[in-house]
């Protein structure tokens, strides 16, 4: 027996049986959510909405997505409108939800889709997972969901559930991955895997949640180690604090007849890659770094700044005013009134309304 096979036996020794999954399944039916995307599937059994939503949810809260995802698909309500639309379009459709890599290859992946012929949907995790920008999450999700694959999905949340059910007071690694698959496919039913997946998920969205979980309405007290033994805020065990890096950036509010001049970073920039923002710069030893292409020489002199995260890095903004009196066709040109609108981060969001708080009050 090989040391993973030992550990994945060690790992499940304390499984339930799989009658958890249809406890999952039946609390789930009589109490899941009403998201949107739940609601537009059942009324048109369309793979896209869910796949869109999955994307989505990467990394992001369902709140935050929310207004988001409505917007999205009254921009494009098909895979054709996505696949048909420019990089530019799919960014400002998406705007304020961060991570933009995913919704690129979201846009790769409709692009190839489309082009088939005949059309098909994937339908399995193997179909899904060939897909620019799909992990297996996502192939699990959007497969069983959408086709009713026996595939489990396995998340933050889930992992969070299965220590707990078995009380392993661990962090759950990378290493630990395939031991939480095998459990997840030891429990998932095959008449009803797309709800088990969901109501998985929602376990851990909304009762087994990292502090102080809701164990007292929780369906699957009664299998959890850890509620057994009053250690549910042990396990899992705590990650490491992650480590930030601090970055000093510096953003220009250019003005010009009563409109905002946007540009369009480069493909390579360190932060925001290939979106149309503000002019911004990073500074490191006293020196400026432009994040797009052309020549500027603007000096800094901030009327104010504000703090930002992206990723691993915390940024402190500083925020420039300048008229501007070169070349108008150097940039796009927003009415000021309407850039809110065209800023595809929050970040430029952000020193926009920093901008318009300090000026559009004393003029």
């Amino acid at each position: 027996m090989t040391v993973s096979s030992q550990s994945s036996q060690h790992l499940m020794r304390n499984v339930p049986d799989s009658s958890i999954g249809s406890v999952l399944v039946t609390w789930y039916q009589k109490n899941k959510r009403a998201l949107p995307w739940r609601q537009r599937f059942l009324e048109s059994a369309d793979p896209y909405v869910i796949w869109i939503s999955e994307i989505m949810l990467q990394q992001t809260t369902i709140q935050a997505v929310l207004p988001a995802y409505e917007r999205f698909l009254g921009v494009f309500p098909n895979l054709k409108a996505l696949a048909a639309a420019s990089e530019d379009q799919v960014r400002l459709a998406c705007r304020g939800l961060g991570y933009y890599r995913r919704f690129r290859l979201m846009h790769e992946a409709a692009q190839v889709l489309a082009a088939r012929q005949p059309f098909h949907w994937p339908r399995t995790f193997k179909e899904w997972r060939e897909l620019p920008g799909i992990g297996d999450y996502t192939a699990a999700a959007v497969s069983s969901i959408a086709f009713q694959e026996v595939k489990a999905v396995v998340d933050g949340n889930v992992e969070r559930v299965f220590c707990r059910l078995l009380d392993r007071r661990v962090v759950p690694d990378q290493k630990l991955k395939k031991e939480f698959q095998a459990i997840g496919d030891h429990l998932i039913p095959r008449t009803a895997p797309g709800d088990y997946n969901q109501a998985v998920m929602e376990l851990g969205q909304t009762i087994c949640i990292k502090q102080n979980p809701r164990c007292l309405v929780c369906p699957v007290q009664n299998y959890c180690a850890a509620y057994a033994a009053g250690s549910q805020n042990l396990a899992p065990a705590p990650r490491k604090p992650m480590e930030y890096e601090d970055v000093r950036m510096h953003l220009w509010l250019l003005l010009r007849d009563n409109k905002i001049g946007l540009v369009k970073r480069s493909k390579e920039a360190r932060f925001l890659g290939g979106t149309l923002g503000l002019p911004t710069a990073l500074e490191a030893e006293g020196r400026l770094r432009w994040e797009q292409a052309g020549h500027w020489n603007f000096e800094p002199d901030s009327f104010g700044s504000f703090k930002h995260s992206i990723t691993r890095h915390k940024i402190q903004a500083f925020v420039h005013h300048k008229e501007w009196r070169g070349d108008a066709r150097e940039m796009t040109w927003i009415p000021l009134d309407q850039a809110e609108s065209q800023l595809v981060s929050n970040l430029d969001r952000k020193a926009l309304h920093l901008f318009l708080g300090k000026f559009t009050q004393t003029s």
